[in-house]
């Protein structure tokens, strides 16, 4: 959980980063979005949903049922809150899969809502990410990237990029079985969150 967690922080560093621009914004005003289904545990942090946050109604945490978690091979016992500091950029959840043990490891899953922009402006941004040409889910564009350890597929929600996030301690060659399950995820994940 320390790597999916570190991770986490890496590419949220990366994409935290602002300047501040004078002059008028140039894209149409939104108004705060959160979701109406509660969580399912009562946050430990100030600010979980913020303005860098609340790009989405959709929230992972509470997206899914158990039985719908456990088809992807995740524990849902092991849900645990994402943000790990008051007001951060990102809010979603962490789990470990099936496989997981304290002493071997295994599969590490997160999901996560944050940046306000666009898909294409989100591969852009990241462009040091190896993108895969995109797929095509539900209709909608699903970007894949292979790194390291571990693989994220993002799409877009609303105003929000929502990225999936499944790493391993062994992981497989080419992190094929990884990709998989982030794509799988992420599928599902693109059938619950509204365009």
């Amino acid at each position: 959980m320390r790597r999916i967690i570190g991770l986490v922080w890496i590419l949220l560093l990366l994409t935290s980063c602002a300047t501040e621009v004078p002059g008028e914004a140039s894209s149409p005003l939104k108004s705060p979005r959160t979701s109406i289904k509660p969580l399912p545990f009562t946050p430990t942090i100030q600010g979980r949903t913020n303005d860098r946050t609340d790009g989405t109604t959709f929230e992972p945490c509470s997206a899914y049922t158990d039985a719908e978690l456990r088809s992807l091979d995740i524990n849902p016992a092991t849900r645990m809150d994402a943000a790990a500091v008051d007001f951060a950029n990102y809010r979603g959840c962490h789990w470990r899969g099936n496989d997981y043990t304290a002493a071997r490891g295994g599969g590490e899953y997160s999901q996560i809502v944050g940046r306000e922009m666009t898909l294409p402006e989100y591969k852009k941004y990241m462009s040091s990410m190896p993108w895969q040409p995109d797929r095509l889910v539900h209709g909608r564009p699903l970007a894949v990237a292979i790194e390291n350890d571990y693989c994220v597929a993002n799409f877009a929600s609303e105003f929000s990029i929502v990225t999936t996030i499944v790493a391993s301690s062994k992981p497989s060659p080419g992190n094929v079985a990884e990709c998989d399950k982030a794509v799988a995820f992420a599928s599902l994940a693109i059938t619950k969150a509204p365009e």
